[in-house]
């Protein structure tokens, strides 16, 4: 299929065979079989129609955390948010775009004495994505502080949804079924300088305890529930487990991390032979927190 196919409007914007492992945080992965990125809503629009009508698969990606793309790369239809990323603050009430970046809202909130979002400090990724997969961590989820959100649907319509109309969940949301576009966050009114000081302190503690100076997906498995997944994976025996130039972190097992020259075959094959061990110690089958593309079971890596 040639470019053609797609509407002339967005065709400036479409690459073929995109490579698609320097879009995300773990360094890996194959091209987009076309990949565009969009600048205004119009732009999503008009990809999410063309998609549609030429029967390709769409995939959404932000920020490029939480994910884990096949060696082969993935067919279809790569939307990239990046390009839309204002944030507007009105009194306590934020308008943010998919495509910004989770630490930018945070350090934007603090600064304009907006509190809440502090509790996301030290999360990677784009806004999107942290709504997508409903991201958070001990101090709380985006979902906290969600008054609605404006996506184009499963259908191809594009609506608004308030957060009481949103299937939110543990590390996940229906907001992955379809492109989410903004979202209008509610906080309160707070002391900047305070509120500068939480999220610094939050972001030094998780720096203290993870690998950012790595390249990783963030967090590879999900909490199962009352209990930690790094602790299990630790006591598991396995930080410091490796295949190819995939690594399980030294510093916090729920890490796998590219140590320079990692493919996704590496990653997967990692991940599986993780939670095997877990299971065997622990009888607890873990569920994969990052995203793969394309979507396939772990027990078939």
């Amino acid at each position: 299929m040639s470019l053609n196919a797609f509407p002339k409007r967005i065709r400036p914007r479409v690459r073929v065979n995109e490579p698609l492992g320097r879009r995300t945080t773990l360094r890996v992965g194959g091209p987009a079989e076309y990949f565009v990125e969009a600048m205004s809503l119009r732009d999503v629009a008009d990809t999410v129609q063309a998609s549609r009508e030429l029967g390709l698969p769409l995939h959404v990606i932000g920020g490029g955390s939480n994910l884990l793309v096949a060696d082969a790369g993935v067919q279809g239809v790569v939307l990239s948010l990046h390009g839309m990323k204002k944030i507007n603050v009105f009194g306590s009430k934020v308008h943010v775009q998919a495509g910004a970046n989770l630490s930018t809202l945070v350090n934007r909130c603090s600064s304009e004495g907006v509190a809440g979002p502090q509790s996301l400090a030290g999360i990677p990724g784009s806004v999107g994505g942290a709504l997508a997969m409903n991201a958070g961590g001990r101090y709380g989820e985006i979902a906290d502080y969600v008054e609605r959100v404006i996506w184009i649907n499963p259908k191809g319509e594009l609506e608004s949804r308030y957060r009481e109309e949103l299937e939110f969940g543990y590390r996940s949301s229906e907001l992955r079924k379809g492109v989410v576009i903004e979202a209008v966050l509610q906080g309160s009114i707070g002391d900047r300088g305070e509120l500068i000081a939480q999220g610094r302190e939050i972001l030094q503690q998780k720096l203290a305890a993870q690998p950012y100076s790595e390249f990783s997906a963030g967090c590879t498995f999900k909490n199962p529930k009352g209990q930690s997944a790094g602790r299990m994976i630790d006591m598991a025996g396995c930080k410091g487990l490796r295949v190819g130039g995939a690594m399980v972190s030294n510093r916090h097992g729920n890490f796998v991390i590219n140590t320079g020259d990692a493919r996704a075959h590496d990653v997967l094959e990692l991940m599986s032979q993780v939670a095997t061990r877990v299971f065997e110690v622990h009888g607890v089958e873990l569920q994969p927190e990052v995203q793969l593309w394309p979507c396939r079971s772990l027990l078939a890596a």
